[in-house]
């Protein structure tokens, strides 16, 4: 807001025009927010004034750089940024800050954040091509977005690991067959960072960084990884184009290596004399850098703001795809406030908005995202599930329903498949809890039906009699099978018998 529209909402705001006590005004620059408490008359008059001042809420470019040191680089680094920051690092065996340990064996570990405040850049930036050009370093990602202030902005370096979660049962004939169900688990770096402009050169950071790691132990196996993480939120204020520095993650890694002559170590029978196999401890650091940036307005001029919304895609699918495209000054918002479900924000130059429209009208029809997946329930009727689903298709969208094994075939986007896996998933979820169910025979006996029906079982279901009714335990798609069982067991035609 202009100096101008601010003395002229005080002008107002402190006329004789009413008995308020204590009348109080406060301007948030950061965020182009106004607080007013005063008199009704008063609130009235700068209500009118309000939509003629001139607000602006600046833009802060995030740029971040995520590297793997070794443990040489990690102690010259550490040396670095005493001399940078006029700090004391830690120095110890593995490198300087807080330290991450852990043995592939013993499976546990730490994690611990040190944070620092850079001023000398030239000097920081030049460390950092001097790491990486010696191969001490190795650049894992350098992500840059640009957020308004006020507005959180992310950034992930991330991976899906599977594990098993669960493991069910499905009977055909006599025979049980397991089902293993897996679910995905996100481990890598994610920065959350929330920049609020306090001054002309001045930015408030809040900063969250999410590290996620895992390992194989020889107790569970690959199927069971063991999942660690450590969220370390933190709050500093910067000048336009410092830097931040998150350090102190080191990751000790037990490798093995074969030692041997060459050529005749790889000898059948006589090579196993001839090599030995050593084992080596290999650390490495992470360190993460965030430098934020005030967007000048003619950085920013030229820029427009458009709003996807997608019908067959998953928005924050396509922002992955897209986010490349854009400028290193572009922002790209996946579902904004001010947009439909299932959209993105792009502002950018007028040029790569006109790229990325091409590209998007190309990957976002329902052929480029149209996909086929089997649905296997194990606790849910998949007839019954199969008309609760359908309002969820589009108009390209199928479901083939296959009695035999419980199991529906859907096809369609990969948006509509989405909230197909969310409702079945939520249908398993409810009908997997075990429920109690009286069933009173007419013409058959108890104990002669129970046989007749334990193939329907699930592993933790039960049968039994009970003041002459049949009682089932069971989850809601087991005990739905039962019913219809009985139905066609439980007449006077297949029940009747001769007596002589």
């Amino acid at each position: 807001m202009r100096k101008i529209g601010i003395w002229l909402l005080i002008l107002v705001f402190f006329s004789p025009s009413g008995v308020f006590a204590q009348p109080s005004i406060w301007v948030d620059t950061s965020s182009g927010r106004i607080t007013v408490r005063a008199t009704r008359e008063q609130l009235k008059r700068i209500e009118e004034l309000v939509p003629g001042f001139p607000f602006y809420t600046g833009q802060v470019q995030i740029e971040a750089k995520i590297m793997e040191l070794t443990e040489k680089a990690t102690q010259e680094f550490g040396t670095s940024l005493e001399r940078l920051t006029g700090l004391e690092v830690p120095a110890g065996p593995t490198g300087e800050g807080s330290r991450l340990e852990y043995s592939a064996k013993e499976g546990i570990g730490k994690l611990g954040f040190t944070f620092y405040r850079v001023t000398a850049k030239e000097k920081f930036e030049a460390i950092l091509n001097m790491l990486l050009m010696e191969d001490k370093a190795k650049l894992l990602s350098s992500p840059r977005v640009t957020t308004m202030s006020g507005e959180v902005a992310g950034i992930y370096v991330t991976t899906e690991v599977p594990y098993l979660s669960s493991i069910t049962y499905r009977i055909v004939g006599d025979i049980e067959i397991p089902e293993y169900n897996y679910d995905y688990a996100t481990v890598g770096v994610i920065l959350q960072v929330l920049p609020k402009i306090v001054g002309e050169d001045l930015i408030q950071l809040s900063i969250i960084p999410i590290v996620g790691d895992y390992e194989i132990s020889p107790e569970f196996g690959a199927q069971h990884p063991i999942f660690k993480r450590q969220i370390s939120p933190t709050n500093v204020t910067v000048r336009d184009g410092e830097s931040i520095i998150i350090g102190g993650l080191i990751r000790e890694e037990k490798i093995k290596r074969v030692v041997g002559l060459p050529i005749l170590s790889n000898l059948p029978i006589v090579g196993r004399l001839l090599r030995s196999t050593t084992e080596e401890v290999e650390k490495r650091s992470l360190v993460i850098t965030v430098k934020p940036h005030i967007l000048k307005p003619r950085e920013i001029k030229g820029r427009v703001k458009k709003v996807f919304t997608f019908k067959y895609a998953i928005a924050t699918e396509i922002f992955k795809k897209i986010r490349k495209i854009a400028s290193a000054d572009g922002l790209i918002e996946v579902n904004p406030k001010e947009a439909p479900p299932n959209s993105i924000l792009i502002r950018d130059r007028e040029d790569k908005i006109k790229v990325i429209e091409s590209v998007l009208s190309q990957i976002g029809t329902f052929e480029a995202q149209r996909k086929q997946r089997i649905f296997h329930l194990a606790y849910t009727s998949a007839e019954e599930a199969k008309d609760s689903l359908q309002s969820l298709l589009s108009l390209y969208g199928s479901i083939e329903l296959n009695k035999d094994v419980n199991s529906l075939t859907v096809e369609d986007g990969a948006y509509q498949l989405s909230h197909v896996e969310e409702v079945l998933d939520s249908l398993e979820e409810h009908n997997r809890i075990s429920q109690k169910k009286f069933f009173k025979l007419i013409y058959a006996q108890v104990q002669e039906i129970i046989p007749l029906l334990k193939d329907l079982l699930s592993p933790q279901g039960a049968l039994k009699a009970e003041k002459g009714n049949l009682v089932v335990e069971d989850n809601n798609w087991v005990i739905e099978k039962i019913g219809e069982r009985l139905k066609k067991l439980d007449t006077f035609n297949s029940q009747k018998k001769t007596k002589l």
